[in-house]
């Protein structure tokens, strides 16, 4: 009789159990990149999309090494979000996809999702290519092929630096590099930094070269070979005398501060810009040399007026997640009125990393 009662209650205990498990409800799938499993990267779950989602997700599963992924979740309509920071030798690489078909909704048991393709933030550039057009070359270091540089595509000619370019392709290990673009001018420039990065203020020692031959005129279906380039290290004599003038010169008018993170410690390695564009878009009218370890900084002003402040910790390319980012925050629209030939502190201004 007891052998039976305690058969009896593993039964129940065995029917209890499937039915919970019967009673799940979440979201199964799987992460790619470039049609390869991704491990170990986020999936990320929101209650709402766009401006309106809330700054942390209402759930958060990893992959594993196949790139598969099982999240619980009660039933409901979700933003699903992959994520994914790769770090190593001095390069980051972003990795980030929204599910194409979201909000996904959940109710009954598991809903499986197609594989889910991430791409790496900031390599889809504001030039969009016909198909047809384009140019082709090979980087060069004293003569002998520069593996990984970056080659940047701007279709203005009067500053080959800065956030504006509108594609950016990285040489391969011979050096060699494809543009794929549309009819139309354009102005190359190339750089290899020493810790890999493909933006950033490069700094005495890394190679710097604008293409010899700008503006490049592509017709409609031509595939230009371009001469080959040649990189050269960027001294620091040439830096100072870059910063001596344009947005970096020192004058009598400017604003100061210190970059804050969340816990009011100072960071360092940020840039602050001030815009004349209360919308705060393409190239910046002055930029502030990185801060300090204490997180202070200042930014040299040609004239006094209306400025608009933002902070960033990298100089130059699309927003990539991962980075640290901030506003002076004094007045709704960051704007600051500064008077001629005075000094003006913004005091603290907090910066976030944000994905």
């Amino acid at each position: 009789m007891i052998r039976f009662l305690h058969q009896f209650l593993i039964l129940v205990l065995l029917l209890s159990l499937q039915a919970c498990s019967d009673g799940e409800t979440g979201v199964k799938g799987q992460l790619l990149f470039h049609q390869k499993s991704l491990g170990q990267a986020r999936v990320e779950f929101y209650l709402k999309s766009g401006n309106e989602r809330s700054s942390s997700p209402f759930s958060v599963v990893t992959t594993d090494a196949a790139g598969t992924f099982r999240a619980q979740l009660p039933p409901g309509n979700y933003y699903l979000i992959g994520k994914k920071k790769e770090q190593g030798g001095g390069v980051n690489r972003m990795l980030m996809a929204e599910y194409p078909q979201n909000p996904v909704v959940v109710d009954k048991g598991f809903r499986v999702i197609e594989p889910l393709s991430l791409k790496e933030v900031g390599f889809e550039g504001a030039i969009l290519s016909d198909g047809k057009t384009g140019a082709s070359g090979q980087l060069l270091r004293d003569g002998k092929p520069l593996a990984d540089a970056f080659v940047y595509v701007y279709t203005r000619g009067d500053s080959l630096t800065g956030p504006s370019y509108g594609l950016v392709v990285r040489a391969d290990e011979k050096g060699r590099f494809t543009l794929n673009l549309a009819p139309g001018s354009y102005w190359l420039a190339a750089r290899k930094r020493s810790d890999g990065s493909r933006a950033g203020d490069p700094q005495a020692g890394d190679l710097n070269a604008e293409y010899p031959q700008n503006p490049v005129l592509l017709e409609g279906g031509e595939q230009r070979q371009l001469l080959d380039w040649s990189l050269q290290p960027v001294t620091d004599a040439a830096k100072q005398r870059r910063l001596a003038k344009g947005k970096f010169a020192q004058t009598s008018t400017w604003l100061s501060g210190r970059v804050v993170d969340e816990d009011r410690s100072p960071v360092a390695g940020i840039y602050l810009f001030a815009y004349r564009d209360n919308r705060m878009i393409g190239k910046p009218n002055f930029i502030s040399m990185p801060t300090a370890e204490d997180g202070r900084f200042r930014i040299y002003l040609d004239k006094g007026g209306e400025f608009f402040i933002g902070a960033r910790s990298t100089f130059g390319g699309p927003l990539e997640p991962g980075e640290w980012v901030g506003t002076y925050d004094d007045r709704p629209d960051h704007g600051v009125d500064v008077k001629p030939g005075q000094a003006t502190d913004l005091g603290d201004i907090l910066v976030r990393e944000v994905w």
